[in-house]
């Protein structure tokens, strides 16, 4: 009887990049279809990406796919993001184009602005456009100007 002897390697694992750039929401199944001609279906679920405006970072892609997580949901479900020049900050994994989002401003008169959900009957502050957390009522998207970064 043989016996093999199994040994496993454990390297670091690259940790995910800091991210923070400006650009808009685009669908990517539609930009591949524009830009390079791919045949995509007449109906099709979009697949939410971030297109970088200007020079792209060193090593960095034009394109990321957005990771839907409970801080991105209104970049999905809120339709006043898609035309919108935005900046989303969060990471991306390593060997990927893959964005979690932690965080997401526009720009309102040239002056950058942070976004938040916000429930009037709670007075909660929240980053997903679904119910309240609390007591389930509506919450409304607002804006006010950028205390920083």
């Amino acid at each position: 009887m043989r016996l093999a002897l199994l040994v496993l390697i454990v390297l670091p694992q690259d940790k995910p990049a800091g991210f923070d750039q400006k650009g808009r929401l685009v669908c990517l199944l539609e930009e591949m279809k524009d830009r390079h001609g791919v045949e995509i279906a007449p109906v099709h679920e979009h697949v939410l990406g971030f297109r970088l405006d200007g020079k792209l970072p060193e090593g960095g892609f034009r394109y990321y796919t957005i990771l839907r997580t409970r801080i991105a949901e209104g970049l999905f479900a809120d339709k006043r993001f898609k035309d919108r020049d935005l900046r989303l900050l969060g990471r991306v994994f390593p060997g990927s184009a893959v964005l979690e989002v932690g965080r997401y401003h526009w720009w309102r008169d040239g002056k950058l602005q942070d976004l938040y959900y916000w429930c009037d009957v709670c007075s909660i502050k929240g980053s997903d456009p679904g119910a309240c957390a609390c007591c389930q009522a509506k919450v409304g998207l607002r804006e006010e100007p950028s205390k920083g970064d």
